[in-house]
């Protein structure tokens, strides 16, 4: 019990961190001259999509998986209990990768970069989503044709 109560804790002042890292980002954007409410369109998109594909990665696949699992293995530590929390969560994620995409995008020098590179990345990501969704609804419509017609998936090896 004691052990879940310092885990809360420390879910709790995670938080305040990412709050005090806002405040500390809008300050870096305000003296680049930069206000975050007069983004174009243009921008948001890139930053939403950029921010799609990092999640993606770093919640669900295979190039993060190493990192999660040393992270689950030592969840017993508090701050790495929460780390595992926020990078197991894709929402609480999200928000972590929206803030650190807005960093690189106006911030570090040629950031943008991986902005763009995380967003056609992400709509790359997207399009083959929609693929496989194609293809195993056409499966699935085979199949039922096939069954009505009394032929079965054995009889076409």
């Amino acid at each position: 019990m004691r052990s879940e109560r310092k885990h809360q804790a420390w879910n709790f002042w995670s938080a305040f961190a990412f709050f005090g890292l806002i405040v500390l980002v809008g300050y870096l954007l305000e003296k680049k001259g930069i206000n975050i409410e007069e983004i174009t369109l243009k921008e948001s998109i890139v930053i939403i999509l950029a921010s799609y594909r990092m999640t993606r990665i770093l919640v669900f696949e295979k190039i993060f998986k190493y990192f999660r699992d040393v992270l689950k293995k030592r969840e017993d530590l508090y701050l790495i209990g929460t780390l595992s929390s926020i990078i197991t969560c894709p929402w609480c994620a999200g928000v972590w990768v929206t803030l650190t995409i807005i960093v690189f995008y106006y911030i570090v020098p040629f950031g943008n970069l991986l902005a763009y590179v995380l967003a056609l990345a992400g709509i790359a990501s997207i399009v083959i989503l929609y693929s496989n969704m194609m293809h195993m609804k056409t499966e699935h419509k085979q199949r039922i044709h096939r069954k009505q017609k009394g032929t079965h998936d054995d009889d076409f090896n």
